[in-house]
């Protein structure tokens, strides 16, 4: 008897312990530090990083397709801390700058001129350290 009690207290511990851990917190913005989020569909493009001293030097073809709409792009740059200027293109088939953006602190830019069909997205920096949310759409 006394051997089941005592067998009995030690599960009873062991799966307390094992119910009882926990993984990291989940973040409370939605993003993963240092890993960028990019959704390239026909109806968009999104990119969204939370950067602490992230280097950027990536380049994506634009799947979005423009039907008779305007091209609208929204940049919006938060908590930046970062002593080295960050760009931000958007290029045309024959690589003529669409939207260009220089962004060396806290940005909320929205632009919505053009009917040029987008084929390129480029994001250049070195040690990004804030939260950037680009997103390219028709209006």
């Amino acid at each position: 008897m006394m051997n089941k009690t005592i067998i009995f207290k030690y599960s009873f511990v062991f799966l307390f312990y094992i119910i009882s851990c926990v993984g990291p917190p989940e973040p409370d913005h939605g993003l993963v530090e240092n890993l960028p989020v990019v959704i390239n569909t026909n109806s968009a493009f999104s990119y969204s990083l939370r950067g602490d001293d992230y280097s950027i030097d990536e380049s994506f073809d634009i799947s979005l397709s423009l039907t008779d709409g305007t091209l609208a792009s929204t940049l919006i740059v938060t908590d930046y801390k970062n002593n080295d200027t960050t760009i931000v293109l958007l290029q045309d088939a024959n690589g003529e700058d669409i939207y260009k953006y220089i962004i060396s602190g806290n940005i909320t830019r929205s632009d919505a001129n053009t009917r040029i069909k987008p084929k390129k997205a480029i994001i250049q920096s070195n040690s990004f350290t804030g939260i950037l949310s680009w997103t390219v759409t028709e209006q």
